[in-house]
């Protein structure tokens, strides 16, 4: 740019030719206009070229980063697929694990009571599949939504969904998952980028949030303050929303849980 400035300008000039150049000027000599323009026109060459030079690199490097991306997707979907392969290997041997333990308690008053209390805690932490009438919410993107960041994109977000779930727990739900994935009392949703995910996991829309909670859980979310506040959406910003009672639904495990626990150490 100090280059093209100095070509533009005559601050730059010798003494000796800027007194040339106003004498020059004086007698009506017509080669005092002609440099200055032939300095403008080696610019504005300049300039042109420069603009040509940034144009292929960008497209240069438009596919390469179409690339990386692709890569990086299939990497994800492949990594899903590996998990979801391994989840479905930790239920297998989870039911095998709870099928020798319910025998070995079985052989005394003890143990049957020790089980019973077991299989209570397991209903509580969502380690246990869960059976019953109940309601199927299912939230989406609007279909003009853009990749902007605001709520009049007509996206879903993190926040929606910790809504839309809170509501159904305070309607009545006993148990909840999205797209499959057991809620407990330790699930995490949020945001990383433009994905939702669950406990690290990354959802895909639409969003089907199941619950389990009776007859009049579809109902009795619907009138809540949260059902109204996604009517409100749906009618503002074009966002899906749509409440369907089921009868009989089944809800599987959450994954098993890090134990964490503490022991006091003894003085020595």
């Amino acid at each position: 740019m100090s280059l093209l400035a100095d070509l533009l300008s005559d601050s730059g000039l010798d003494p000796g030719y800027e007194a040339a150049a106003a004498r020059r000027a004086a007698s009506g000599d017509p080669r005092s206009r002609s440099g200055r323009v032939a300095r403008l026109l080696a610019a504005t060459a300049l300039l042109g070229l420069l603009g040509a030079i940034a144009v292929v690199q960008v497209r240069r490097g438009a596919p390469v980063a179409e690339r990386q991306r692709n890569a990086l997707i299939a990497q994800i979907h492949q990594r899903t697929q590996e998990t979801d392969d391994l989840r479905r290997q930790a239920d297998g041997l989870r039911g095998q694990t709870e099928a020798l333990r319910r025998a070995a308690l079985a052989r005394s008053d003890a143990g049957q009571e020790a089980h019973q209390e077991l299989d209570r805690a397991a209903d509580a932490a969502a380690a246990t599949s869960v059976s019953g009438a109940g309601a199927v919410v299912t939230v989406d993107d609007s279909r003009t939504a853009g990749g902007g960041t605001s709520r009049q994109d007509g996206r879903i977000y993190d926040q929606d969904l910790q809504r839309l779930v809170n509501g159904l727990w305070t309607a009545g739900a006993t148990a909840v998952a999205i797209n499959g994935q057991r809620m407990t009392a330790t699930t995490a949703i949020r945001s990383a980028g433009d994905a939702i995910l669950v406990d690290y996991r990354p959802l895909s829309p639409p969003y089907a949030v199941s619950a389990v909670g009776g007859a009049d859980l579809g109902k009795d979310f619907g009138g809540s303050a949260a059902g109204r506040a996604f009517r409100t959406l749906k009618a503002t910003f074009g966002i899906r929303f749509d409440i369907r009672q089921e009868d009989r639904m089944r809800l599987p495990a959450a994954p098993a849980l890090a134990l964490r626990y503490a022991r006091t150490e003894t003085p020595k």
